[in-house]
């Protein structure tokens, strides 16, 4: 009946005796308080109603007695059963408050209320005095958890998240709480990771910090540091999921250029021109190919297959001459994830094949990529999902993803000196993503980010978000009839004769209201970023001119590239940079001549799934002539990968598989699109 009680005391008599004690706090309930809470732990087993008002019977009738924190605590457990988080907060809160071991468990349920409603700072605060000493069970877990998700460094977040992992023993919470970790060690800077090393020290997982810190170093080309690292994480225990990027980092630190400060950087266009271009023409072996060849992925599937047949000697040169030392096993996934798995299982089976590339679609593509792990067969998947080869070290993915083109538009911008930037994005999940992708590209970068909007994708008048991008939703009396009078004389101006209607245009722009704020359109920012298709840019870029919203450099992403993108958006596209996974018309040398053999063999201008079908293939068949001519060879050959000149980008494999890639970068200069190679 009273057994929290009994238990707390036994706790207060340990610490009073550990810390040298000799009274106790707390003086031992009467027996006509022992009574009365055990009665209103009997309503209590009756219902919660009925147990709520015993307990607060109690609480009035002795509200000094050494019961009152069991109490208490009671009440507070019954108001999260019903919803009721602020009478839950003051009664936890009230444990605090009267102190003694139970005032810990307090402080941590209160910090998980608060998590739970969003507010860090306030569950922080009641961490900050809890004695972890004196907690165990699913109290210490729910602590670490706790200061954990409040935890304002990122390396003692990785530290608390380690301490739960400790005390967790079920194997799927255990796997959960990795991938928790590796997600963080992968976006740590440097600096926090060497201070999660010094932290965790020899407690797992220790070495996966040192292979974190060895692939950075590696990155910023400081090898020494990088062979260090690596050093430190093989004498470390290390899970099975991390053996393809200690292979990784092993091969790469053995390669005699891992020596040089620019190793593992990833190269321009510019800079991959001046190198010796790869030579594929000795390699001899089978090539898989899973592509939707069928269904309504079937035209780009054909794209692809056609990039993967001209890399790999399929038709005649310029010259007549042919290659067929590499055979092609080509096999059709539809739209089906059992086919595409089926498909792999298949290819596999033949001891000849060394590799498979394909799916395109991402439910395809997860199907055979968990064939392909199991069968040990190097897959590379045509899909921007990275979590395609997570703990998968035989499966690659080299697509362009979201994430480098936002980061590369943002590289340039900052660099031609834009500092304030602006977001119109299509309120759908393509629009969200991006947005919050170039927003933490531009703070990374020192920039800002000062006005955010969206827009209904199936919009065609984009009126109302360009007035709420620069501040008309924000007026007040005087500035609307200011506005009013602008518009009027604008439009008086349209009928008057150039001289006299520039200089009343510049008198209407030039308003103001009587303390000298100027009124909408208010261009606070120096790049606008529009993460739309070309058919609503096209739109868009007008209406912005319309506005009067100009002198920001328009940013964009891979939907912009069209054909008709220039000549349908106008000069208000004129200085706009924009990312594409693949520009035909680019000048660098062995794009076009890429270009030139597909539509010698072809017939057609190769699009961006010709490319990459191209470049999936082209690194498999780099591997044979080097000598890989198993699927191990093929395997580690690929983990090498280090700046390859693609079609498609110039793309480095990471060690988890996935390819780091440069897209392509365009601009519109006096009414044409160029490539920016530099």
């Amino acid at each position: 009946m009273l057994a929290r009680f009994e238990r707390r005391l036994l706790l207060a008599v340990l610490v009073c005796s550990l810390a040298g004690c000799t009274t106790l706090y707390e003086p031992a309930p009467t027996q006509e308080e022992q009574q009365a809470y055990a009665a209103a732990e009997a309503a209590l087993a009756s219902g919660p109603d009925a147990g709520r008002l015993a307990f607060e019977r109690f609480l009035a009738r002795y509200p000094g007695s050494a019961l009152t924190s069991d109490a208490n605590q009671t009440l507070a457990e019954l108001a999260v059963r019903q919803g009721d988080v602020e009478l839950a907060l003051r009664r936890y809160a009230e444990v605090v408050r009267r102190g003694g071991p139970a005032s810990d468990h307090a402080r941590v349920q209160l910090a998980t209320l608060e998590l739970e409603r969003g507010d860090l700072a306030a569950a922080r605060r009641w961490l900050e005095r809890a004695r972890l000493a004196r907690l165990e069970g699913a109290d210490l877990r729910n602590a670490y958890r706790a200061l954990a998700e409040t935890a304002t460094r990122p390396a003692d977040r990785v530290r608390w998240l380690v301490l739960l992992r400790a005390e967790v023993s079920d194997a799927a919470e255990v796997a959960a709480i990795d991938v928790e970790i590796d997600g963080l060690l992968a976006d740590l800077p440097i600096s926090e990771l060497e201070v999660a090393a010094r932290q965790l020290g020899e407690r797992p997982p220790g070495g996966h910090v040192y292979i974190a810190l060895a692939e950075r170093a590696l990155a910023e080309g400081r090898s020494d540091a990088a062979r260090d690292a690596f050093d430190e994480a093989r004498r470390l225990p290390i899970a099975p999921r991390y053996a393809q990027r200690m292979a990784a980092l092993e091969a790469r630190l053995r390669r005699p250029e891992a020596a040089t400060p620019d190793a593992d950087r990833l190269l321009t266009f510019e800079q991959v021109i001046e190198r010796p271009q790869p030579d594929t023409s000795s390699a001899r072996g089978s090539l898989g190919v899973v592509l939707p060849l069928s269904g309504p992925f079937a035209a780009f599937g054909e794209s692809a297959l056609h990039g993967v047949l001209l890399a790999a000697g399929t038709f005649h040169d310029a010259d007549g001459a042919r290659h067929p030392q590499i055979r092609v096993v080509v096999r059709d996934s539809g739209s089906d994830p059992e086919r595409a798995a089926a498909a792999v299982r298949e290819l596999a089976a033949d001891p000849d094949v060394v590799a498979i590339v394909g799916p395109l679609v991402s439910a395809t593509c997860e199907a055979a990529a968990r064939e392909a792990q199991a069968l040990e067969i190097p897959l590379l998947a045509l899909t921007a999902r990275e979590d395609v080869t997570r703990e998968r070290s035989w499966v690659f993915r080299i697509r362009t993803r979201p994430v480098e083109e936002a980061a590369m538009l943002a590289d340039r911008a900052t660099a031609l000196g834009a500092r304030r930037f602006a977001i119109l994005y299509p309120d759908d999940p393509y629009g969200v993503g991006l947005r919050s992708l170039f927003w933490d590209a531009v703070e990374a970068r020192g920039g800002r980010v000062v006005a955010v909007t969206s827009f209904d994708p199936k919009a065609t008048d984009f009126g109302d978000p360009i007035r709420r991008l620069v501040g008309y939703t924000l007026l007040d009396a005087e500035e609307k009839s200011l506005l009013a009078t602008r518009e009027s004389m604008l439009e008086r101006a349209r009928r008057l004769p150039d001289e006299q209607a520039r200089e009343l245009r510049a008198k209407a722009r030039s308003l103001a209201t009587r303390d000298g704020r100027p009124i909408p359109p208010i261009v606070d920012f120096d790049a606008l970023f529009i993460p739309a298709s070309h058919e609503d840019v096209v739109l868009i870029a007008p209406q912005l001119a319309f506005h009067e919203v100009t002198g920001a450099r328009l940013l964009g992403t891979e939907g912009w590239y069209d054909e008709g993108l220039v000549r349908l958006g106008g000069d208000p596209l004129d200085g706009a940079l924009f990312a594409a996974h693949f520009y035909p018309e680019s000048p660098v040398p062995y794009v076009r001549a890429f270009r030139q053999r597909f539509e010698a063999s072809f017939g057609s201008v190769p699009d961006s799934f010709s490319a990459q079908g191209y470049d999936a293939a082209s690194l498999v068949l780099l591997q044979l002539a080097r000598g890989g001519d198993d699927r191990d060879g093929v395997r580690e050959g690929l983990l090498s990968t280090v700046s390859f000149p693609g079609v498609s980008g110039v793309l480095t494999i990471r060690a988890d598989g996935n390819a780091e890639k440069r897209p392509f970068l365009l601009g519109i200069e006096d009414g044409r699109v160029v490539h920016y190679t530099d």
